[in-house]
């Protein structure tokens, strides 16, 4: 079942998942501070001037985006493939504008166009 806890100071409702992901602490005594009053609360224990609890905040927040963010190599051949699944929606619309010509040509390159770039997308999993 989802407990929903207050922030002591502000009143903000806080649930567990809140607290597992650190948008908010546990203090000893039952309380709850959210992530905003936490910071508060430090900026008056250490006597920070509001210039550098400013920039020691954004430093802080960009080390959390640092850490959650997560890279997925890329190869040349997704590149490839990006690239040569614009090819296919080229030829899809060739095939549109000259559909009283010689579509069944058109289609097939499209058609071709496709089932490479599926092949270079999978091709290193």
């Amino acid at each position: 079942m989802l407990q929903i806890h207050l922030c002591t100071n502000c009143k903000r409702s806080l649930t567990i998942n809140d607290i597992n992901a650190g948008h908010a602490v546990y203090q000893e005594g039952g309380k709850f501070l959210c992530k905003e009053c936490l910071s508060v609360k430090i900026r008056k224990e250490k006597g920070y001037e509001e210039k550098d609890f400013v920039l020691e905040s954004i430093l802080n927040e960009v080390k959390n985006i640092n850490q959650n963010l997560n890279y997925s190599p890329v190869s040349w051949l997704n590149i490839l493939a990006s690239v040569i699944q614009c090819f296919t929606f080229g030829t899809l619309i060739f095939a549109y504008i000259y559909r009283n010509g010689d579509v069944h040509s058109y289609l097939l390159l499209a058609l071709i166009f496709q089932v490479m770039a599926l092949t270079f997308f999978v091709i290193k999993k």
